[in-house]
């Protein structure tokens, strides 16, 4: 049994992938109960752990101290050029963040198409990719959260009180005006995006949508894209089995 561990600013997931190459989701974490989380887990025939970082060099390095206190092998899956199938778009390809390169090469492995991926968490990240699996590069934007944030932190007369409604719509008070235009925001982006893959792929892409953020688009717009959790996991997972 191998442990995978996505890491990011402040929570964990962790995961058990099985010699059948299954996984099952443990759970997520703050990042400072890792090693509590861990522990356990190492004493039970553990053979490996494979990790992957987004977060603050500080849980690297004790993801990597776990693993030597309990004399266990660890691998740490960095963002490369070219494999399993997806070629990096970036010129300096170790700064697309390896949480989106493990997303592209999850999804490769799924959909031999034209594909764009829509992760949505604190920032939203859009990749688009060819049916070869030559990444085409991306945008990265705020997130429903942090564009929340942005403008309640710097102005004075604007406020949300509760969580948006499932419909999109013009707003007749101040708190639903904020919660529905950062939403049309995500949506606009989103849409333009498309408008711009389809004209760069020649063709309609399948569109994929992950994230805790998609539940803040209006749940009638994406019901004809693929919905997917826990990417990273895969591609961890991918990685685990492969090399």
């Amino acid at each position: 049994m191998q442990i995978l561990i996505e890491a990011g600013n402040s929570y964990v997931k962790v995961a058990q992938l099985f010699e059948d190459g299954h996984f099952t989701l443990l759970g997520r974490y703050p990042s400072r109960k890792l090693e509590m989380v861990l522990e356990p887990l190492l004493e039970n025939g553990v053979t490996r752990i494979v990790f992957a970082s987004v977060g603050p060099v500080e849980i690297d390095n004790s993801i990597q101290r776990i693993s030597q206190l309990a004399n266990i092998p660890v691998m740490q899956v960095k963002t490369l050029k070219k494999d399993f199938g997806v070629k990096n778009a970036y010129s300096e390809y170790q700064y697309l963040g390896v949480d989106r390169w493990l997303t592209l090469v999850a999804i490769r492995q799924e959909f031999k198409a034209p594909t764009v991926i829509v992760d949505i968490g604190t920032a939203l990240t859009f990749d688009v990719m060819t049916e070869e699996g030559k990444h085409l590069g991306g945008w990265i934007a705020p997130g429903y959260q942090l564009m929340m944030k942005s403008v309640l932190e710097n102005t004075t007369k604007v406020f949300a009180d509760r969580e948006h409604s499932d419909t999109l719509t013009f707003a007749d008070n101040t708190a639903d005006g904020l919660k529905n235009g950062c939403r049309a925001a995500l949506v606009g982006l989103i849409e333009y995006g498309l408008a711009q893959a389809r004209e760069r792929l020649k063709t309609e892409p399948k569109v994929i949508l992950c994230g805790g953020g998609v539940r803040h688009l209006p749940q009638h717009w994406g019901k004809d894209f693929y919905h997917r959790s826990d990417l990273v996991l895969e591609g961890l997972a991918l990685y685990a089995k492969c090399r």
